[in-house]
């Protein structure tokens, strides 16, 4: 596990989607930044708040953001939390499509 990976964790009947901004391995806890919440399947995205989570209790995200949302979210998603890399990735496709039709 490294500092940005995306995870998610439940709490309750809420899922909790975010990045690791902190490890803690005396401690074996993971911080991290809350950006989303999936409850009753309606995602939710807010400012990024900081929580502690055993590493157990995060599990990887997998395609989840893919599978409930367009993709101008996740690039907006990407802005917000300024992740460049993935940023990139995802307007990709869209970059290259533009330079296709500009020619």
């Amino acid at each position: 596990m490294e500092i940005g990976d995306w995870k998610k964790a439940k709490i309750g009947e809420v899922t909790v989607i975010g990045y690791v901004s902190r490890i803690d391995f005396y401690e074996n806890q993971i911080e991290i930044a809350i950006v989303g919440r999936i409850k009753n399947g309606i995602m939710k995205w807010g400012t990024p708040t900081r929580l502690l989570f055993r590493e157990h209790r995060l599990e990887p995200l997998g395609t989840l953001l893919d599978d409930i949302q367009d993709k101008t979210t996740l690039i907006d998603l990407a802005l917000m939390t300024k992740d460049k890399e993935w940023f990139e990735e995802l307007t990709r496709g869209i970059k290259k499509g533009l330079s296709r039709s500009s020619n």
